[in-house]
């Protein structure tokens, strides 16, 4: 049966695919948690075939790891993107029990797919990082494969930009260390916490650069959160001046937790 009314459309630097034909009796759709399988079930039938996605083969394919680990890390992609971005990749599989329409539409879906994710490692790349720390952020926060490359690249430039950082400070002491900053958006996820810091706290811009470079998961936590840690140590310290010194000092002193998978503004 014909995947009928297939309807393209382009959100957060991927294409999402739709199927609005609601009365098919054929449906793809995620299975599990923990691996991002895909079934096709016939009616009529008993038949079910879990079927890997295009993101578990790319990963499997360009960061030379098995397929259990390259199938968590597609579910985990899956899971952070935005919900119509899902619909492709429900969509983006290899089937080879498809009839011929089917097989050509879940074909070009998975070129869609597989396409997208070069341009988001070579995204990645463009921020000078090497293959081998790509393979590594993938590894331990597959979520920042779910930004598009124009993501990444406002990301990143906003930070160097607001921090006043070279290439290499923001690639080695900023964007290895909390690799999931680079699904942030600056006025609405960063900015509030640097208001925050100025008004409350008098940090001058060097100041600021300094705690980020010393603890860079605050890029990552709301501004009341840190407020929250901020007033700990003042009340700990008994001054506020004297916080301000210590968290300049010391910023581990701040306690301030790491959100592994901190995706930052992005509409679901």
């Amino acid at each position: 049966m014909q995947l009928a009314g297939a309807l393209l459309l382009t959100t957060c630097g991927a294409a999402a695919f739709v199927t609005p034909n609601a009365g098919s009796s054929r449906s793809i759709a995620l299975r599990g948690a923990r691996a991002a399988a895909f079934v096709t079930p016939n009616a009529g039938s008993s038949r079910s075939i879990a079927l890997r996605g295009a993101i578990a083969d790319f990963c499997e394919r360009t960061f030379e790891i098995d397929g259990d680990e390259a199938s968590d890390i597609e579910a985990r992609v899956v899971a952070a993107s935005p919900r119509a971005t899902r619909q492709t990749y429900q969509y983006a599989v290899k089937d080879p029990e498809a009839d011929d329409d089917d097989k050509e539409n879940l074909e070009a879906r998975y070129a869609e797919v597989t396409n997208e994710f070069e341009a988001r490692r070579d995204g990645l790349r463009s921020l000078g990082l090497g293959d081998a720390e790509i393979k590594r952020i993938a590894r331990r926060v597959p979520e920042v494969l779910s930004y598009s490359a124009a993501r990444v690249k406002a990301a990143a430039q906003s930070l160097q930009q607001n921090l006043a950082l070279d290439d290499v400070t923001l690639r080695k002491k900023v964007i290895l260390r909390l690799p999931q900053c680079l699904g942030l958006r600056y006025d609405l996820d960063v900015a509030p916490t640097f208001d925050l810091l100025r008004n409350d706290y008098d940090f001058a811009d060097d100041d600021i650069r300094a705690l980020v470079l010393g603890a860079p998961q605050i890029l990552g936590l709301d501004a009341s959160a840190v407020s929250s840690k901020f007033a700990a140590l003042e009340a700990s310290l008994g001054s506020r001046a004297a916080a301000r010194a210590e968290a300049l000092r010391k910023p581990a002193a701040l306690e301030l937790e790491v959100r592994g998978s901190k995706r930052g503004s992005v509409a679901a």
